[in-house]
């Protein structure tokens, strides 16, 4: 897909919403091992309100949309996944007010400068252990993409092979952010689940998108 208009980027926000959803039990369990347990409940029942919402109502433009699927998470998740999840959803509307679709270029740029919003705020560096090691992987795996084609479709897929990349990475970091601080060695080997998260929304819009 080269554009995506409000109804194709919703109906590829409710595929995202279905994908955290499923995830919960794997997300549950890997934070069982390294932190306390709570984030896939947390992201379940973030994107299950976000889901809810997407069903009853639409939106005109995708900064509408993107800016009431941020607020939905930030209201009804709570903690720090709610605001860090949502601030990727709000930090980079800027860079598409007043657009009626996005092609790759201007969904790189949303979601570059949500990126830049999330890293400012949780004050996360690469190496942390955390979803912003996923994040900096997709941002940079989007922006070489753009050299190559201002596709949508294939900028997001870009930006889901980045994530994917950074958690298999998370995996050999010790934590040092956060509640996963107290388990160092026992989270060697396993994966950050925030940076899994980030994975599992970025594959979530690019299956919308290309509406599998």
């Amino acid at each position: 897909m080269n554009r995506a208009d409000s109804s194709a980027l919703r109906a590829a926000m409710l595929a995202a919403a279905d994908d955290i959803i499923a995830a919960e039990p794997e997300l549950t369990r890997i934070d069982m091992v390294i932190g306390d347990g709570d984030h896939g409940i947390g992201m379940k029942t973030g994107f299950t309100a976000l889901r809810r919402m997407l069903l009853e109502n639409e939106y005109p433009t995708p900064y509408a949309l993107f800016h009431a699927c941020g607020l939905c998470l930030v209201k009804s998740m709570g903690g720090s996944s709610g605001v860090l999840f949502g601030t990727l959803l709000i930090g980079g509307l800027e860079a598409i007010e007043g657009l009626d679709s996005l092609g790759g270029r201007e969904m790189c740029a949303f979601l570059a400068g949500g990126i830049d919003a999330v890293v400012r705020r949780g004050r996360a560096k690469p190496g942390y252990k955390t979803m912003v090691d996923a994040l900096l992987p997709a941002k940079a795996r989007m922006e070489a993409a753009l050299t190559q084609t201002d596709d949508v479709g294939r900028v997001l897929a870009a930006a889901e092979a980045g994530a994917l990349e950074g958690v298999e990475a998370t995996k050999d970091m010790l934590p040092r952010l956060g509640r996963s601080r107290g388990f160092r060695e026992t989270a060697l080997g396993w994966p950050d689940p925030g940076a899994v998260s980030v994975s599992v929304l970025l594959g979530g819009l690019r299956r919308g998108l290309d509406g599998e």
